[in-house]
């Protein structure tokens, strides 16, 4: 049996270190708060390294990694940890995003009560010797509507408390299917803006993303109901805080419960000023429970990575890709898009996702011969998988992790091999059904090494898929594509290109690449042309 060294940076639980300990191939070495200068020397002596947020993981420091094979992070963020400069070197970055669940649960509904009956002010006020129990009306959460925006691990459990307290609850979240939900007691919604007028109070647990980012500002405040409140213990910047800020202000919005903010730590922040906003500093995670469990899942998953166990936390997996042949490592990018588009794409809720391997690029069995994963699936079907749950999942999606995503909601993955595709020789299709239709997405590499996306479902296509796009669907009339050109130039948005497919409908497909952020007033104003059938902004 082969014998293993493991060095913990930062202190974690005795029940971490001990679940390695226990291996009986593995010596752990307790260096908590070592100073960079000595870690650089010593870390290429160690199988593994085991950090919490105290220690940094530079590029600098990997830059000889000896035998480091894994870099272990005993919570979420990963953001300590150089991780491309780790996947260069091939060590493998693991992180233990489910540790902390309930203790985000729990200060979501903790900072829900806060705000709802003023119980920190209260608190303060009684202990600067006042009486004035007038000044601390509050409002009951008993028969209020709960939205919840994101209803992934989180999300689900803040939804069965708040149950508890016999509060409607309902919910959206576009990567949930509605079983799901139901088992929950929950109303799920397909549009966000129809959950917003609905709520009386509302809490997020969604990433920051391109497509979260500012997913409230002014605009959809302004649907929502008088007095309600607001919570986000899930990420800065999902709510434009100059916005909130006025509606809390103005007293549209009763109170905010706030754990996170848009630059941390905040300085200057307008929201810490007003009384009506309860705020604590990013401490979701901040449990003694929360932070065993964050040990003992590294431990495992560390543990199970030395010895050639199935193990999923795998921020980067970096031989997946790396071992693959130069050819197939485009097509690997390639597939990882088409998912990403498709999710930009695609209405409804996902049930089914399909990838075709056509010709003979695809016929050896990868994934038995190259990779020691936990799964049987191609490494293409694992990138697709990667690209399309990402965009919308809450919890972190990896190349490891993706299938197991897939599996938890419920979404059927299918992989099949065939020798010829249309006119294509080496194709990959990206299929995916959800409850309101079926999309298909085809990509090939051509000679030049460029992915392209060549059809989307009849719409033949040539669209290298990187950067951003205005895409759009419009009824074959004189003038429209015109007028798209000058609403973009008249914001000063360069176009870096323009394709067009065309079908015998009447209806016309157009990917504009563009070198500049297309805001939502600028796309509002395209969707109002006429013959216009739908726009988006997609990033890829």
């Amino acid at each position: 049996m082969d014998k293993f060294k493991v060095l913990v940076t930062d202190n974690i639980s005795k029940e971490g270190i001990d679940i390695l300990s226990r291996e009986g191939n593995i010596d752990v070495e307790i260096k908590a708060g070592i100073k960079s200068e000595e870690l650089e020397k010593i870390i290429g002596e160690y199988d593994a390294i085991i950090t919490r947020s105290g220690t940094n993981i530079p590029a600098s420091l990997v830059e000889n990694p000896g035998k480091l094979k894994i870099i272990g992070r005993a919570g979420v963020g990963v953001d300590n940890i150089d991780i491309e400069a780790a996947s260069k070197k091939g060590i493998i970055v693991m992180n233990a995003p489910t540790g902390n669940t309930l203790a985000a649960t729990e200060l979501t509904i903790g900072i829900m009560l806060a705000a709802a009956r003023k119980i920190p002010l209260a608190n303060d006020s009684l202990k600067t010797g006042k009486w004035n129990r007038k000044k601390f009306m509050g409002i009951e959460l008993y028969n209020k509507t709960l939205g919840i925006v994101g209803l992934g691990r989180i999300g689900s459990n803040v939804a069965i408390r708040a149950k508890s307290f016999g509060m409607k609850i309902i919910a959206y979240d576009p990567y949930i299917k509605k079983s799901k939900a139901d088992s929950l007691g929950v109303i799920l919604f397909d549009n966000l803006k129809d959950l917003l007028k609905e709520v009386d109070v509302i809490s997020f647990h969604t990433p920051l993303t391109a497509a979260t980012r500012n997913m409230i500002t002014a605009k959809e405040i302004e649907l929502m109901k008088d007095n309600i409140i607001f919570v986000n213990c899930a990420r800065g910047g999902i709510v434009n805080e100059n916005d909130l800020y006025n509606a809390l202000k103005s007293g549209k919005v009763f109170a905010a419960g706030v754990d996170v903010f848009e630059k941390e730590p905040p300085e200057s922040n307008k929201l810490l000023e007003l009384e009506n906003v309860f705020a604590t500093p990013h401490i979701g995670a901040n449990t003694m429970e929360g932070q065993e469990a964050v040990s003992v899942i590294i431990a495992e998953q560390v543990a199970n990575a030395l010895n050639s166990r199935p193990y999923l936390n795998a921020i980067n997996i970096p031989f997946m890709k790396s071992q693959l042949p130069d050819n197939l490592q485009l097509y690997f990018d390639l597939t990882e898009k088409m998912g990403k588009l498709a999710a930009q794409l695609a209405k409804g809720r996902p049930e089914m996702i399909q990838i075709v391997m056509v010709g003979k690029n695809f016929e050896e069995d990868l994934c038995e011969r190259k990779f020691d994963v936990p799964f049987s699936f191609q490494p293409f079907t694992i990138a697709g998988l990667k690209g399309i749950l990402s965009v919308s999942i809450q919890e972190s999606v990896t190349y490891i992790n993706a299938p197991y995503v897939a599996k938890d909601r419920n979404i059927v993955v299918e992989e099949t091999k065939t020798a010829q595709f249309d006119k294509f020789n080496d194709l990959i299709i990206f299929t995916l059904r959800t409850d309101q239709g079926e999309m298909n997405i085809a990509g090939t590499v051509f000679s030049d090494k460029l992915g392209r996306i060549v059809l989307l479902d009849r719409f033949h296509l040539d669209v290298i898929p990187k950067g951003t796009f205005l895409h759009f669907k419009i009824f074959d009339r004189p003038g429209i594509i015109g007028k798209v050109g000058t609403i973009l130039g008249d914001h000063n948005i360069n176009i870096a290109g323009f394709g067009v497919s065309r079908q015998k409908s009447g209806e016309e497909l157009a990917f504009v690449s563009v070198d500049d952020p297309i805001r939502s007033h600028v796309l509002d104003e395209i969707l109002k042309i006429d013959g216009m059938i739908e726009a988006k902004v997609i990033d890829l």
